[in-house]
């Protein structure tokens, strides 16, 4: 009747701590080659698209900049929204270096790039806030 074994690290037990998105931890990599503010390539040969980023192009250099001074010797790992791919068959992405940095959020906070106001995705009014601050 006992036979059965049981993983306790599968079990929630109801805790509120796993309770978000999964169980499983974040996927680290680095980012390879950025090929413009809002699109980049990554260590496993996934190129992304930033989710809400519209690059500004007469700021291109100093967004490029920022993000190789912020990712330069960092992991980063990714969090997705509804829409996965854009018209273009590129993977849309949150990104965030392993300190838990908003690397979409900063670049919009430091006016490096514009909102992309085209699509929906959860962080649009919380980016078109940071955009006039």
């Amino acid at each position: 009747m006992f036979n059965k074994k049981i993983d306790p690290r599968k079990m929630n037990f109801g805790s509120k701590i796993n309770a978000d998105s999964s169980n499983k931890r974040e996927e680290y990599h680095t980012v390879k080659e950025i090929l413009s503010p809002e699109s980049m390539i990554l260590d496993n040969g996934l190129k992304i698209k930033l989710i809400g980023i519209k690059q500004s192009l007469e700021k291109n250099g100093s967004a490029t900049v920022f993000l190789k001074e912020k990712i330069r010797g960092n992991r980063v790992f990714m969090r997705f929204d509804a829409i996965k791919h854009d018209g273009d068959n590129n993977l849309l992405c949150y990104l965030y270096l392993d300190n838990k940095t908003f690397l979409n959020a900063h670049l919009i906070k430091q006016g490096l790039v514009d909102v992309d106001t085209k699509l929906d995705y959860k962080y649009k009014s919380k980016f078109l806030s940071l955009r006039t601050k």
